[in-house]
């Protein structure tokens, strides 16, 4: 009988279209998150025929069930530590020879599974044919043809799933001898060789068992592949056209020339195309914000919805055009088989700091925004290389602080600096976020092997499903978790600049002076005297923790400029004209400009940043730890900065 209920496992190799097929499957019904203790991402969903119903769970991809990183590592402790009634093993029909080395370490597990064979038509491109009914029989497993992108054979798989027949393989590899455990001198079947792995320390006898089974199997996998797959002229000719663009695109100097145009076109998109929704999406709520302002007859609510919950819902979905746009291009990157030369590429530079190759689209993304960068790593492959890359981002400068770096150095910088200054802020963010990086991997103490071993996709072009899917399952989580946070300290701020204590009652309040945000900006003021900055700077310096660019609004509260009547330049005039309470000293001169450059170099003054952190991360001390040391050296060199020129 069909069972009502049950859990299976979608295991293959990277790239070998398992997203496309997940997707395929479970539709609409599928949500994500992470695995516990861990920041890989789960995908699971729902598998569903008439009253019969099965959890799917699409595992990290992986190449072989002795892991090199956290996310092999847990698809093989979900292998051994629970039960599944089914495995559903993707191989690439293009790349059989490496997808089978992984599938004959599952079969040996004694659990039943399938083989979907997908990407046909690249295996057809390729020029090679299968013999599909002697590799079945070679397999010992039921092998179900199909193109995820294309939504073609599903149906035959979808139909074999539900049946109650589906059998686990004869034994593949047959020498036990390799197993036996040398303390009970009893065997160890296949499962259990891998929790022992998984529960004992790396010694050199594991390690020759493991080089032993390998190449045994890699031996056995050989003559499979050559009874059951064919080359045709087509297989010729298609990799003389492939080397033909590597040659160019893997280019010592032209290949870097072309993939440092891809990146500036995604850079480029990231600062222009996505200012249109970003605009789009703050005209709407400044619009709204108006309304809200007359709702009702009651001046608490109107306030607190006109300036509180309209901005605060506003300031988690202006990210989203940006978030989509990356995950767009990263995806589309990925698929076509580009992001795979880009890492190759830039692999051993980015080795000697700790990162791989994968590691420098979400670094150099980080100049338009953190946010949607640090949720990018998750395409990189292992934790230490993730956890080095989602730390070193908030150095880069990203987009909000140039309006701070805009007003700052036109007011402060002598003219024929200015240009000059800009591109020292950039090479100061870069140099350091290398320099973190080279630091945390000489001292971060983790057992991954990290080191780039890859096959070079084929070229294709992209799966429009699969773009889909990936962008809304990179937005939705975003939303959920990093919008909650982000809501939160806005309605925070707005109480706190909105009211005060008078006369001891609490109060509201319209001049921002009364409230409690001045309060905090006088009580700081000690403390940031050394560096130049009067309680008014202080209190920008507070306000723009919620988004940076929020320094040059809060600056014109303060000073209480006209936006109806000043100009441009008649507010940069005001800026230029503050002078420190009591004396003739302006507030803003050189040395207080260089001292404010530098602590916005520095400074991760971005709570959405800190909760996207968190999100990646799994856990509040990274985020904490990021805070802590960008604000000391933000502090160190401003104060540094403004002892020596003043």
């Amino acid at each position: 009988m069909i069972k009502k209920t049950g859990k299976i496992l979608l295991i293959g190799n990277p790239n070998s279209g398992k997203s496309s097929l997940f997707n395929c499957l479970t539709g609409t019904y599928q949500k994500v998150a992470n695995y516990p203790g861990v920041t890989t991402e789960k995908k699971s969903g729902q598998l569903i025929a008439g009253d019969a119903s099965f959890e799917l769970i699409d595992l990290p991809g992986c190449y072989s069930l002795y892991p090199n990183s956290i996310d092999e590592r847990v698809v093989i402790s979900e292998l051994v530590q629970s039960s599944c009634d089914l495995i559903i093993f993707v191989a690439d029909a293009s790349n059989l020879h490496r997808s089978l080395l992984l599938y004959t370490q599952l079969a040996d597990c004694k659990i039943p599974i399938i083989m979907a064979l997908n990407m046909v038509d690249e295996l057809a491109r390729k020029g090679e044919v299968i013999n599909y009914e002697l590799l079945a029989k070679e397999i010992d497993a039921n092998v179900y043809i199909c193109n995820a992108k294309k939504n073609e054979g599903l149906d035959a798989l979808k139909t074999a799933i539900f049946q109650d027949n589906i059998k686990a393989p004869e034994l593949f590899f047959g020498n036990p001898d390799l197993f036996r455990n040398k303390n009970s001198k009893s065997y160890l079947n296949y499962r259990e060789w891998h929790r022992y792995c998984l529960d004992t320390k790396p010694n050199a006898i594991i390690e020759n068992i493991k080089r032993k089974e390998i190449i045994d199997r890699f031996n056995k996998i050989e003559k499979i592949i050559a009874l059951c797959i064919g080359k045709t002229q087509k297989s010729f000719l298609r990799k003389q056209v492939s080397d033909s663009f590597d040659k160019f695109l893997l280019h010592p100097v032209f290949g870097y020339g072309f993939m440092l145009l891809i990146l500036v076109a995604v850079f480029q998109i990231l600062f222009t195309l996505a200012s249109y929704p970003m605009d789009w999406i703050d005209g709407f709520f400044v619009m709204l914000s108006e309304k809200a302002s007359t709702l009702t007859t009651q001046p608490f609510v109107n306030k607190f919805m006109s300036q509180a919950v309209i901005p605060g819902i506003a300031g988690v979905l202006v990210f989203i055009p940006q978030i989509a746009l990356l995950f767009l291009m990263n995806t589309i990157l990925e698929e076509s088989g580009y992001l795979a030369r880009m890492a190759f590429l830039m692999d051993r530079f980015m080795r000697k700091f700790g990162m791989g190759g994968k590691s420098i689209l979400p670094l150099l993304s980080g100049n338009a925004c953190a946010i949607p960068a640090i949720a990018s790593t998750r395409a990189i492959p292992t934790h230490k290389e993730r956890l080095i890359t989602i730390l070193s981002i908030p150095f880069m400068t990203c987009s909000a602080r140039l309006p701070v770096y805009t007003l700052l150095i036109t007011v402060t910088i002598p003219s024929g600096y200015q240009a000059l200054t800009l591109l020292g802020l950039y090479l100061i963010g870069l140099f350091f976020a290398l320099l973190l990086s080279y630091i945390i991997s000489k001292n971060l103490d983790t057992k991954e092997k990290s080191f780039l071993i890859m096959e070079l996709p084929p070229y294709r072009f992209p799966s429009l499903r699969n773009v889909y899917q990936n962008v809304r399952n990179a937005v939705i989580p975003f939303v959920k978790t990093a919008g909650k946070f982000i809501f939160t300290i806005s309605i925070l701020l707005w109480f706190l600049a909105s009211y005060g204590f008078e006369n001891n009652q609490l109060k509201s309040t319209d001049q921002i002076e009364d409230s409690f945000i001045a309060s905090i900006g006088h009580s700081i003021e000690p403390a940031i005297k050394p560096l130049g900055y009067d309680w008014k700077i202080g209190v920008s310096l507070l306000t723009s923790f919620a988004a940076r660019e929020v320094f040059v609004s809060t600056l014109a509260t303060l000073y209480h400029f006209n936006s109806e009547t000043d100009t441009e330049q008649g507010i940069l005039t005001k800026i230029k004209s503050q002078t420190h309470s009591g004396t003739n000293r302006p507030v803003f001169d050189l040395a207080s400009g260089v001292s404010l450059l530098l602590f916005y170099a520095f400074a991760l003054q971005c709570f959405s940043t800190l909760a996207a952190i968190r999100r990646e991360t799994g856990t509040w001390k990274y985020a904490i730890f990021s805070f802590w040391l960008m604000f000391v050296l933000a502090y160190g060199s401003a104060f540094i900065a403004y002892q020596v020129l003043s």
